[in-house]
């Protein structure tokens, strides 16, 4: 009924820590890999920091936009 082939499918490694531990063997798109994996809470919480800050301001200077804009939806322009 269905037809399945039997070729074998190379699987990507997700979760490969056993291989971040020897740091030395890794290759340098590897390495590149875990940093950026190490790095992104990090930015996570710039954002995070940044967005609880300023949302009011942004949410002020976007609904002003969006009134200008309605409000200039009607005139001609060239």
């Amino acid at each position: 009924m269905f037809k399945r082939s039997k070729r074998k499918r190379n699987m990507r490694k997700i979760f490969q820590w056993q291989e971040y531990l020897n740091w030395r063997e890794l290759t340098p798109e590897q390495k590149i890999n875990f940093k950026r994996a190490c790095l992104f809470p990090f930015l996570v919480y710039i954002v995070y920091s940044f967005l609880a800050k300023f949302t009011f301001p942004i949410l002020i200077i976007l609904a002003f936009y969006f009134f200008i804009r309605n409000k200039n939806k009607n005139k001609l322009s060239k």
